[in-house]
């Protein structure tokens, strides 16, 4: 009988796929004596496949057998290739025969794979070969049906039990402050850091609080305000390494060393920089001799009579354009002698723009300011110069508000790192109040969260919170906040390990108190044989993910029909009684043969002395054939 599927590479690249399996389906279910049985199962079989979750099992199973047929035969595999019981067996391979098994021997084994933690349904044709097996059974997780729980809790619950410990055991009962009841860590650290401050007498860091908590609020929000526009002033000039000459000529301002210098810089850079810009596309002006000490003059009169209608005459010149012609003829703007009134406008602002870059070049030296070296630095110039007197003003008035904040004020601002330090410690005051209130700040924080605590089971960590915040120990208080997120989500652990226990108590009450009682000693073995009829498996097929291994007893004298188990889980054992004789050709071990199934010895034969793996069917081809599939559910 041909039971593979008619697969092939082109049929698999079309995505025919599950139309093959229907069909390998129907091939298994045309040998069922068991009509309505089998009928049950296909039609089960086939909504899971139609729906697009193939039995992993029954797909192996085909695999197999598509690769049977294969041209290339498979190599031959020698008796150390193969693992000498099921539990090795099941990692490796998915179709295994454990040959001359009696029901010792399968309780065994089936004991050994529900304490590697795997879910096992052991099916057979009667109860009492199903009640033989189970009398030997050394293991109570043991079930009449699979638990009526979905896959995913009944292995979340699994998960939970195996990382489950003594410590996250015992936060039942506790009542954990939830994370936004916890003060942020920063704001722990930055209270703590200014509750600390204890500094000189004269130290800004220590005066201006208690100096501002003594004022009135207009007064404080003003120099507030003035010590805020400081520090934006400071900041826009840069560091003393990028703006040297900047800090030492504000070092200067702030005590009126240079003032009328640098008014009148500040005047003339301004003014240059305006003729610059406006003049920046205007021809270039030239001197071909010295001009006259009243050129300035002459030129003025000149550019007046004729913006007031004169006009320039080559007879009868008048007194204007007489008094100037000497001075015209020593100037050109481009090539030409100015005669009309923009020339003679562009020679004015070249001279004026000559004369205040003079006056810019004595001022700068003066001050130790680096001196424009054309009229492309004038623009810089006048923006640094800015920011200086800025902040100058700013400073200054920060001098005068600080000397008369108080009649017995102790703080001064004598340069301008004290008026930076003030600053910082009137914006830090303003912020966080002072090194009290920072501390009483603390204590109500502590006192807060200590109240949470009142009439509860209170964890140690919130123990320690509270006592770092009154010791104003933030990093203590930081590693009790990591401490109380990680106890937070043991509890949340425990609660739901707790809930799903109770859910599975309700349900198979017998194998929860196994698996509670489990959790300490063996973290790995939350398995369950569950022992069932073939006729009632087949007939209610369990839910994809529900068990990892099938082992059918009586194997040997089961039709093809009884294949259909695979879909119950993604591996098979199919066991053989000793000196039980199988069934001819077709039945589930001749399917299995040709499925290259793994024989896995029961109890040694008579003669043999190595343990050498032999196959199950003495009419066989030589030479087991490699196990197919992976392990894994």
């Amino acid at each position: 009988m041909d039971v593979g599927p008619g697969s092939a590479p082109d049929r698999a690249s079309a995505g025919e796929d599950a139309d093959d399996l229907l069909v390998f389906v129907d091939r298994l279910a045309a040998a069922a004596q068991d009509e309505a049985t089998t009928a049950r199962a296909k039609e089960q079989i086939g909504r899971t496949v139609r729906a697009g979750s193939t039995p992993p099992g029954l797909r192996r199973l085909a695999e197999a057998l598509a690769a049977s047929v294969a041209e290339v035969p498979p190599a031959q595999r020698h008796a150390v290739d193969d693992p000498t019981s099921v539990v090795p067996a099941m990692r490796g391979t998915a179709l295994v025969v454990l040959d001359e098994a009696g029901p010792s021997a399968v309780a065994a084994a089936v004991s050994a794979l529900v304490a590697d933690g795997r879910r096992v349904v052991v099916t057979a044709e009667t109860d009492a070969e199903l009640d033989a097996v189970r009398m030997d059974m050394a293991t109570g997780r043991t079930v009449d049906a699979l638990p009526d729980v979905p896959h995913g809790e009944l292995r979340e619950l699994r998960r939970l039990l195996a990382t489950s410990t003594a410590a996250a055991r015992a936060r039942a009962g506790q009542d954990l402050p939830p994370a936004d009841a916890l003060p942020p860590v920063e704001d722990v650290r930055q209270l703590s850091r200014q509750a600390a401050q204890a500094g000189r007498p004269d130290d800004a860091g220590t005066v201006v609080p208690a100096l501002l908590s003594r004022v009135e609020p207009d007064r404080r929000e003003a120099v507030t305000s003035i010590a805020r526009c400081v520090t934006v002033r400071l900041d826009a000039l840069g560091t003393r390494r990028q703006s040297p000459w900047e800090w030492e000529l504000l070092g200067h301002l702030i005590h009126t060393r240079h003032r009328a210098v640098f008014d009148r810089t500040q005047e003339d850079v301004a003014q240059a920089a305006t003729i610059a810009h406006q003049r920046r596309d205007a021809p270039p002006v030239s001197f071909l001799g010295p001009l006259p000490a009243d050129a300035v003059d002459l030129l003025c009169n000149y550019y007046e009579f004729l913006e007031s209608g004169g006009r320039a005459r080559a007879y009868f010149r008048p007194s204007a354009q007489r008094d100037v012609q000497p001075v015209l003829r020593r100037i050109r703007v481009a090539d030409r002698e100015p005669v009309t009134a923009p020339d003679v406008l562009r020679v004015l602002d070249h001279m004026e723009l000559t004369e205040r870059l003079g006056r810019i070049v004595a001022g700068c030296t003066e001050m130790g300011v680096p001196a424009p070296r054309g009229p492309l630095d004038l623009a810089p110039l006048v923006e640094r110069l800015a920011l200086v007197g800025a902040a100058a003003r700013s400073v200054g008035s920060l001098r005068h508000d600080v000397l008369f904040l108080a009649a017995d004020s102790p703080l001064s601002v004598p340069d301008v790192d004290s008026a930076a330090r003030v600053s910082a410690a009137i914006l830090d005051y303003e912020e966080h109040g002072s090194a009290a209130e920072a501390a009483h700040k603390l204590d109500a924080m502590a006192d807060l969260l200590a109240e949470r605590a009142v009439g509860t089971v209170t964890a140690p960590e919130h123990h320690q919170a509270v006592a770092a915040l009154r010791r104003r120990d933030p990093d203590a208080y930081e590693h009790a906040v990591d401490a109380l997120g990680a106890a937070r989500r043991e509890l949340r652990d425990e609660v739901r390990r707790t809930t799903l226990l109770g859910r599975l108590r309700a349900i198979a009450p017998a194998l929860a108190a196994a698996w509670d009682e489990l959790h300490e000693r063996d973290s790995g073995a939350y398995g369950l044989a569950c022992f069932v009829r073939s006729q009632t498996l087949l007939g209610a097929l369990p839910a994809p993910d529900s068990a990892d291994v099938v082992v059918v007893l009586g194997a040997a004298q089961l039709g093809v029909e009884r294949l259909l188990l695979t879909a119950v889980a993604p591996r098979m054992i199919a066991v053989v009684a000793p000196d039980e004789q199988p069934l001819g050709s077709p039945s589930l071990l001749s399917v299995l043969q040709r499925a290259s199934a793994l024989l896995i010895q029961g109890r040694p034969a008579e003669p043999a002395a190595g343990g050498r793996v032999v196959q199950f069917h003495p009419g066989g081809r030589p030479g087991a054939v490699s196990a197919v599939g992976q392990a894994g559910a």
